[in-house]
Parts: structure tokens; C-alpha cells; sequence
């Protein structure tokens, strides 16, 4: 920093600035919907299909949820956490609901008379 007075005598100094990111991230979440369980009883969602473009200004450094696999136990509706930090380990959350389906007809083994 350097100030100047009306006679032009001059003196400068000098400062440390420290620049700080305590602005959390933006989390989107998808709209909630609805999947289906393979022939096994099993399915499973990624970060991408829950993440709807979230945000942050200085960058986005994970994106997680809280629960990608799904079984039989699941049938109905399931609360997912998308959890975004950012690069200066700020968080942010949002939620969607995931509604699993059993829609795979059981099979019938008959055994031979």
C-alpha cells in the first residue's frame, strides 16, 4: 500500500490479505423416481443420477450419496442424501426419494411327477 500526500511525500507498507471461501456448495438434487429390481433383486444408482448440477464458485471437489445398492429389502420409498464439498471443504446436502419396485414375476420350479 502506498499513500501519497498533497505535497508528494510518499510512504508505503505492506499487508498479509488472507482470502477465505466460507460460502458452502449449491447441492441439486433429480426430482424423485422410481427403479426397478433386476431378475436377482438387486439395483443400484450412481452420484449422477441423483446430482442435478450443483454448484459451487471455486470448485466442486466430491459429490457422494448415502446409499447406491438396493435389494428386495428396499421395496418402496428410500431418502437419499446427496452430500456435495466443496475444494475448501465446505458441504452442502440435499435429498430425493428413490422409489424401488419389484415388478419380476417369481418363477415356479415344478419338480417331474
Amino acid at each position: 500500500l502506498t499513500v501519497t500526500d498533497v505535497n508528494g511525500n510518499t510512504s508505503t507498507c505492506t499487508t498479509v490479505v488472507t482470502v477465505e471461501d466460507n460460502v458452502a456448495p449449491v447441492a441439486n438434487c433429480a426430482a424423485p423416481f422410481t427403479i426397478q429390481l433386476d431378475a436377482t433383486g438387486n439395483a443400484s444408482i450412481t452420484v449422477g443420477d441423483i446430482d442435478a448440477g450443483s454448484t459451487d464458485a471455486c470448485g466442486i471437489a466430491t459429490t457422494t450419496i448415502d446409499k447406491s445398492t438396493f435389494t428386495c429389502a428396499d421395496v418402496g420409498p428410500n431418502t437419499i442424501t446427496l452430500t456435495v464439498t466443496d475444494v475448501n471443504g465446505n458441504t452442502s446436502t440435499c435429498t430425493t426419494v428413490v422409489t424401488v419396485e419389484d415388478n419380476v414375476a417369481p418363477v415356479a420350479n415344478c419338480a417331474a411327477p
